[in-house]
C-alpha cells in the first residue's frame, strides 16, 4: 500500500550505507540513490547529509522516518485486519506474561476455545515485549500486572490474584506460620534484572519494606522453570503468583510457606488499544476469562 521507495528510505536509515541498503533490498546502488532523490523531490527537502563521511538524517529526514515507520505499521495492520475479516472465524491475539504461569494460562485459553468463544492466539512473553507488540498492533490485548499499566492503552481489571512464598517441601516444612524476617537467612531466588518478573517481585517487597538485599544471598536465573527447579532442590525461597506454582505444589515438588505477617494479592489488568477493531468482543472475553481463572486457580 505504501510507496515502495519508503522501504528503501527506512532501510537506509538503519544501514546508513547506500551499498548495504542495495544488498539488503537486492537492488542496485543507483536504484537506492534514485529512490531517495525521488522522495526528496516529492517532499521538497533534503533527507540525508554527510558529517565527517558519516551519513546522517536531516531534521526533515528524522520527521519522515518517524511517520514512515508508523505508516508502515499501520499498512501492515490494515492488511492483517482485512485478511482476518475475510476469515470464517475471527482470531483474538492475546498476550500473557510468563510469570503468571504458562501452563495455567494455556489451560484457560484452551477451555475458552472449547466453550465456543472462537480462535485465540496466545503469546507468552516478558511484559515490556508484550506492551511493545500491543503498541505495534501485533496483539489485540495483553494481561499484565497492574504495576505495568500503560497510560497509552485502555485498561480493564482482571481481578486480584495471590502472590505467595514457596520453597522445596523439606525447606518449607521448617517454617510453619513464620514471620517474614525468619526467611531472611535463606537465599532469595529471582529472575534476572530487567525482567518483568523481577520488577514485580521488587515492587511487591518494597511494599512490605523488604528488599532482595534483606536475604542472605540472591540466586538469579533466566526462566521460571529454572527457578522452580532450584526451589524444589532446596536452594532458596521463591516469591511467585500462586497460578504459576499450582502444578509444582500439586506434584509435591514445592510447598507454599504460610507467613503470618505477609499476605499479598496482585492486581492484574487487561490492556488494549482504544481503537482496536476487536474491542466489541472484549467484555464477553473478560467475563469468561475471569470465570475460568477462578475455577482453575
Amino acid at each position: 500500500m505504501l510507496d515502495f521507495r519508503i522501504a528503501t528510505f527506512l532501510t537506509l536509515c538503519e544501514t546508513r550505507s547506500y551499498t548495504q541498503t542495495a544488498k539488503m533490498l537486492n537492488i542496485t546502488q543507483p536504484s537506492v540513490t534514485q529512490h531517495i532523490k525521488h522522495l526528496q523531490k516529492k517532499y521538497h527537502c533534503i533527507l540525508f547529509h554527510y558529517e565527517s563521511k558519516t551519513l546522517r538524517l536531516t531534521q526533515e529526514g528524522e520527521y519522515l522516518r518517524a511517520h514512515a515507520e508508523e505508516m508502515t505499521r499501520m499498512s501492515a495492520k490494515i492488511v492483517s485486519d482485512l485478511q482476518r475479516m475475510g476469515q470464517e472465524e475471527e482470531l483474538l491475539r492475546l498476550g500473557c506474561p510468563g510469570e503468571l504461569g504458562e501452563t495455567a494460562i494455556t489451560r484457560i485459553v484452551a477451555k475458552m476455545m472449547k466453550s465456543g468463544f472462537g480462535k485465540i492466539s496466545l503469546v507468552i512473553r516478558d511484559t515490556p515485549e508484550l506492551l511493545a507488540m500491543l503498541s505495534n498492533s501485533d496483539l489485540d490485548l495483553t494481561l499484565t500486572d497492574a504495576c505495568y499499566q500503560d497510560s497509552r492503552f485502555q485498561a480493564e481489571s482482571m481481578g486480584e490474584v495471590p502472590f505467595a512464598v514457596y520453597a522445596g517441601t523439606e525447606l518449607a516444612a521448617k517454617y510453619d506460620h513464620c514471620k517474614l524476617e525468619e526467611l531472611f537467612v535463606n537465599p532469595l531466588l529471582l529472575q534476572n534484572p530487567g525482567t518483568s518478573a523481577r520488577g514485580i517481585l521488587e515492587n511487591c517487597l518494597t511494599g512490605w519494606d523488604v528488599f532482595p538485599e534483606s536475604f542472605a544471598d540472591k540466586i538469579t536465573a533466566g526462566s521460571d522453570n529454572c527457578l522452580r527447579e532450584l526451589a524444589s532442590s532446596g536452594m532458596g525461597i521463591l516469591f511467585a503468583y500462586r497460578s504459576s506454582m499450582k502444578d509444582a505444589v500439586d506434584q509435591e515438588k514445592l510447598a507454599e510457606i504460610a507467613v503470618s505477617d505477609f499476605s499479598e494479592k496482585r492486581s492484574l489488568v487487561f490492556q488494549y488499544k482504544r481503537n482496536n477493531q476487536e474491542r466489541e468482543r472484549f467484555p464477553a472475553f473478560f467475563e469468561k476469562f475471569r470465570e475460568l481463572w477462578d475455577e482453575s486457580i
